[in-house]
């Protein structure tokens, strides 16, 4: 059988289902193919609060909260300051069965006009001046595919050749599901004085049990059993503290756990999304949340680079950059946080993932935002270190180049402020205008309230800072 697609998917998690829906529904002919039936198991089952809202772009979120996942509603957790339960009263994260969630997703992009191939193996696959073609294995028949364009969202697996930069320790991830009577109803996270911590209870009454460790201190350890090495890691923590008669289901996993980024991410005919482009440190259990939002990006990249091939520059730009600027953002984040137990004395694991925690500075500038904040009645004037830049970005269903603003005390160029262009806006502020008066001159450009809402956000940020009139 030969068929053709302007692009091919392979995997489909989280990232492959977003990607594939979000291209369908810009009007591409889109196949996907994934090697495993589900549902079948997979880590990621805590979903961070944003992941809902993601959804909704390509159309998933109605069924994924029919599903009647559990929400987070707190969490215990015992970090550097002791056991202490934190609450979230918005109850926005789920706790979800990846086979079942995964699986909604995947129907999802079915339902948008995905072609799905699965369970499927790919035999062979080349590069051509016309794109790829690729030799498929399905229920025994051999299917002959020509497709444009390809992307790899087959996670650490790789389909794709791969360039990949560790952002952090090397890290391994330990894990086994159990049952029992009295297991936690809500997820456990807890610093050990050699690994971290993560339990997770599923829909099914059942509790995941992960251990972080270092992976050469854990493999240059001396010999003994996997099971019994994982049952004396999880005795040290408080993960099944009050479970009566708790029990492994299966057998103990290890998967690597390493952060990383790759630095080959986007050409003119292939992309790689979710952890086939770029994985963050566990620690900050969004890593489904992440790689749904690098999937809808790349959806607009791959849109931009089929049918606007002359902004194939801006396209990587945009998608490279915002790659890269999350790794480091999160790798930060996660430093910081392995720094405050490392700051109680821990030992090697946290001293080594917490190095350049203590390093960071306040934004230039910030000490002297607070002693000279601009009241209400202050004539106000832009601030010397500004500079406009051009920066590609998404407009609609395209990266584009857009004048963007540049300030010390942003952590980059900023292009729109709640849906507003911010460059236009600020190459019009006269100078010695109070932020009633500006946000009355942006009229008829932009509502009064929106005004008002962006003057107070630059007035923050020390980009808009009081008039100093010279003396005559």
């Amino acid at each position: 059988m030969r068929t053709t697609s302007d692009i091919c998917i392979i995997g489909g998690g989280p990232a492959g289902s977003t990607l594939a829906a979000r291209m369908a529904q810009l009007g591409h002919d889109v196949c996907l193919i994934e090697r495993s039936s589900f549902p079948r198991r997979h880590l990621g089952e805590s979903l961070s609060p944003g992941v809902r809202s993601l959804l909704a772009t390509i159309g998933a979120r109605e069924a994924v909260d029919a599903a009647g996942f559990p929400r987070v509603r707190h969490v215990m957790v015992n970090w550097d300051e002791g056991p202490r339960e934190r609450r979230d009263p918005a109850a926005q994260g789920l706790l979800v069965d990846r086979g079942h969630f995964d699986r909604l997703l995947l129907d999802n992009a079915r339902s948008c006009g995905v072609r799905v191939l699965q369970p499927a193996t790919i035999r062979e696959q080349r590069r051509h001046d016309e794109g790829w073609s690729l030799r498929i294995e399905k229920g025994g028949r051999a299917i002959e595919l020509r497709t444009a364009f390809l992307a790899d969202a087959s996670g650490r697996s790789r389909a794709l050749p791969a360039r990949r930069r560790r952002t952090g320790c090397r890290t391994l991830a330990l894990y086994a599901y159990w049952q029992g009577s009295g297991l936690p109803e809500q997820p456990r996270i807890e610093a050990g004085t050699d690994a971290w911590y993560w339990g997770v209870p599923l829909p099914d009454g059942t509790y995941n049990t992960l251990v972080f460790v270092d992976t050469a201190h854990f493999r240059t350890r001396p010999a003994a059993p996997l099971l019994s090495r994982f049952r004396t890691l999880i005795d040290r923590s408080g993960l099944l503290a009050g479970c009566r008669d708790p029990r492994i289901l299966g057998r103990v996993m290890a998967a690597d756990a390493t952060p990383y980024l790759d630095e080959e991410s986007v050409t003119p005919h292939s992309i790689k999304v979710g952890d086939a482009a770029l994985a963050l440190d566990p620690l900050s259990s969004s890593g489904v949340q992440k790689a749904i939002q690098t999937a809808l990006a790349g959806a607009v990249v791959v849109n931009t680079l089929l049918r606007k091939p002359e902004m194939h520059a801006a396209a990587f730009r945009f998608y490279r950059n915002g790659l890269s600027d999350a790794s480091e953002r999160h790798r930060e984040w996660a430093t910081a946080h392995y720094g405050t137990v490392a700051d109680t004395g821990a030992g090697k694991f946290w001293q080594d993932r917490a190095t350049g925690s203590r390093s960071s500075s306040p934004p230039l500038a910030a000490e002297g935002l607070k002693k000279n904040h601009p009241t209400a009645n202050t004539p106000l004037v832009l601030s010397s270190g500004l500079e406009f830049v051009d920066l590609p970005c998404i407009e609609g269903e395209f990266v584009r180049i857009k004048s963007a603003v540049r300030h010390p005390n942003l952590e980059g160029p900023v292009a729109f402020l709640r849906d507003w262009e911010l460059a236009p806006l600020l190459r019009q502020v006269p100078t010695g205008m109070t932020s009633s008066q500006l946000a009355r001159f942006w009229l008829p450009r932009i509502p009064l309230d929106s005004g008002r809402s962006i003057i107070g956000w630059l007035v923050e940020r020390g980009i808009l800072v009081a008039h100093r009139r010279s003396a005559a």
